[in-house]
């Protein structure tokens, strides 16, 4: 099938190596998340992706999953990134000669991260079971971001997420929920 639409073949990024896609809109939704975000994309057989790749056009998407077709092409469901995110985790700065520097803050870990998010409503708490009551925000990032489980014992105190110049716990980490994909719980941050 892929070889067969070659006239509607687009120019793209997989990972930061050049690949072909064809794109298209994943429903005919009238929701918002569906008419702007959801999206189909066909690759090649010969194509390296994989789900929680990062494909990008004049846009970028993750691949949220990805199957095969009878003809081994590879078929994509992909989410259209809608933010970019800063990780930042509490801990203490040091000189060259391990010195501390000043108290223990929060310290940018990784900058520039596209990642979707998405505001929890009383409708998606009933579509999304699990949401804890404290989740604000969802938030899909590839695994390659260093965020850190809440519960990990080499944490003094939960990462933080800085989105649009906000703040946000990170309360839950779900990295089976999207293959290859973290899934985020964000409250708001009042540390």
């Amino acid at each position: 099938m892929f070889y067969d639409f070659s006239h509607r073949h687009s120019p793209c990024k997989v990972e930061g190596a050049a690949d072909t896609v064809i794109l298209s809109r994943d429903t005919r939704a009238t929701a918002i998340i569906g008419k702007e975000y959801l999206y189909n994309g066909v690759f090649a057989p010969t194509s390296p992706v994989k789900a929680g790749d990062m494909v990008e056009t004049e846009e970028s998407f993750l691949v949220q999953t990805m199957r095969p077709t009878t003809e081994r092409d590879k078929y994509c469901s992909l989410i259209k990134t809608n933010v970019t995110v800063e990780i930042q985790r509490y801990g203490q700065k040091y000189d060259r000669n391990d010195n501390p520097i000043g108290d223990p803050s929060f310290i940018a870990i990784q900058s520039d991260v596209k990642g979707f998010t998405q505001y929890v409503t009383a409708r998606l708490r009933q579509a999304e079971a699990g949401l804890l009551p404290t989740t604000v925000y969802i938030l899909q990032l590839q695994t390659s971001v260093d965020v850190k489980d809440p519960q990990d014992v080499a944490l003094t105190s939960p990462d933080r997420i800085v989105m649009n110049g906000k703040p946000y716990q990170v309360d839950a980490v779900d990295r089976v929920k999207y293959p290859n994909l973290l899934h985020l719980q964000l409250s708001e941050d009042a540390r």
